[in-house]
């Protein structure tokens, strides 16, 4: 009996991971990651700084949240697909998310729609001398957490393979006589 009971509670752990994933897999909950943050932070004259941010597959309502206060100075900012970073370069036009020339305060979202899943590059460049600014990039969207689902699935495989163990086995006797009670 007590085997018994341990193979239904290991059964319906097993259960609940099983369903847990399902539910990590089909529910979609809001994620952020940080792009750049710094107080003070500073720029040379003529020079660029890139930043990256990249949006997983299967994530929807995304953005760019942006706050830029510069304490000295502006700034030239470019919101644009990675893709697209060989021709503006090159000084080619491309077709970008959000553009704005000097700039020295801005806070702002930036919508991406479509959604994209790749990387996003964000250009900050001085073109009127030094810049000093305190600064917070985030990135923003609604998604499915894949790793989870695995994890979950994994943990459930001991739980089940431990419910099968503990589960009340007939004995070589008891299996004969029902064998012989057939023929």
């Amino acid at each position: 009996m007590r085997g018994n009971m341990i193979s239904i509670i290991l059964a319906f752990i097993c259960v609940g991971f099983v369903v847990g994933s399902a539910y990590s897999f089909m529910v979609p909950y809001e994620m952020e990651q940080l792009i750049l943050v710094g107080d003070n932070f500073g720029i040379l004259d003529d020079l660029t700084v890139p930043s990256h941010t990249s949006f997983p597959w299967r994530s929807f309502n995304q953005s760019i949240d942006i706050f830029i206060v510069c304490t000295n100075g502006s700034l030239d900012i470019i919101i644009f697909k990675s893709m697209d970073w060989i021709a503006w370069d090159a000084g080619e036009n491309v077709s970008t998310y959000y553009e704005a020339r000097n700039v020295s305060s801005l806070v702002l979202s930036v919508v991406i729609e479509p959604s994209y899943y790749y990387t996003i590059d964000i250009i900050m460049q001085t073109n009127y001398g030094d810049a000093w600014m305190d600064i917070s990039m985030y990135s923003r969207w609604w998604g499915y957490d894949d790793s989870s689902v695995v994890t979950s699935l994994l943990v459930a495989i001991p739980f089940a393979i431990g419910s099968y163990y503990f589960t009340p086995k007939k004995s070589k006797n008891e299996n004969k006589s029902t064998e012989m009670g057939i023929i």
